[in-house]
């Protein structure tokens, strides 16, 4: 019986595994995935290097919300990255060993993941005043309790100012959330014995200078004229300015840094969302590929126990 062009290719098809085009799907699926191991893994190494040393100074910011549930960031980042390598785990191993309930699986966690990222990000900005006001007032806290007693919290605090120039949580020169919020809001100050700092080294410009130190944490000033000793408001009192003194909160600084870098975040959750339709989107056409060539393969079976 003659062989037909068609059935020709579609042997050669079957005889190959999946189509050039099913391949091609696999190929690409796989290299997304494995992209996506990597970075689980990298996300890994760093969330277990910040347990015990200090991060990225603006992630510092998320240590200390997190320390008003009782959350570790670092083991957040963890946990992130265990997630990450499970999906891409399962996209790569659902790719080669063409595996649908793997691939079934990978597509139903990036969904999840999918729909988590929009939903943020839209309760995010419906909320944004009353986020940033819970910010602002766990920051407090933290910094009233935690500085000085906490060691990862003082550290992350301490990284965070010297790395950002700030002092404080919020505010200018003249606002008393600002430098001034350690000297009539901490534990850390009150502690204190004999002559105390105003602020810690870390709201210094020039912490490794001993004349520039003690004038900065207000060791020098005994007439108590100069912030930090007095003050604020200092504004409007040219002598009780600091210039060895980082007078600027934290949280303020980091606004005017995001606000002025906003772009960047724009452009990674635009990417992060359009890799996740990308990787449902492969999903599915690998399934359906798959689907389609084991249908083929038991109609040919059939064709050829019927010959």
């Amino acid at each position: 019986m003659p062989i037909l062009r068609g059935e020709k290719r579609c042997r050669y098809r079957n005889s190959m595994g999946l189509t050039r085009c099913g391949k091609i799907v696999k190929y690409i699926m796989f290299a997304l995935n494995f992209l996506m191991f990597l970075g689980g893994i990298g996300l890994l190494a760093y969330g277990s290097y910040i347990k015990n040393n200090n991060g990225l100074p603006i992630l510092g910011i998320l240590t200390i919300i997190l320390e008003y549930v009782h959350l570790s960031f670092p083991w957040l980042l963890i946990m992130a990255a265990i997630i990450c390598i499970l999906v891409s785990f399962l996209g790569c191993c659902g790719a080669v060993k063409k595996f649908r309930g793997m691939l079934t699986m990978h597509f139903l966690l990036l969904l999840a993941m999918f729909i988590g990222v929009i939903v943020s990000g839209v309760l995010g900005y419906q909320y944004k005043q009353t986020i940033e006001s819970a910010i602002v007032s766990q920051m407090e806290a933290s910094l009233n309790s935690s500085y000085g007693v906490d060691d990862y919290v003082t550290r992350t605090w301490d990284t965070l100012q010297s790395t950002l120039r700030c002092c404080g949580v919020e505010g200018d020169e003249n606002s008393t959330n600002s430098w001034s919020f350690y000297k009539t809001s901490t534990d850390w100050f009150k502690s204190q014995r004999g002559d105390p700092r105003y602020v810690p080294n870390s709201c210094c410009r020039y912490p490794g200078d001993l004349y520039n130190l003690t004038n900065c944490v207000g060791l020098r000033d005994r007439d108590r004229r100069q912030a930090p000793a007095g003050g604020p408001p200092v504004l409007h009192v040219p002598s009780m300015r600091n210039d060895q003194l980082f007078t600027k909160g934290c949280w303020t600084t980091l606004l005017n840094i995001v606000n002025n870098k906003i772009w960047i975040g724009m452009v990674m959750i635009t990417l992060s969302t359009s890799l996740m339709l990308i990787g449902m989107i492969l999903s599915v056409c690998l399934c359906k590929r798959i689907e389609e060539q084991i249908y083929e393969d038991e109609e040919e079976r059939f064709q050829n126990l019927a010959m």
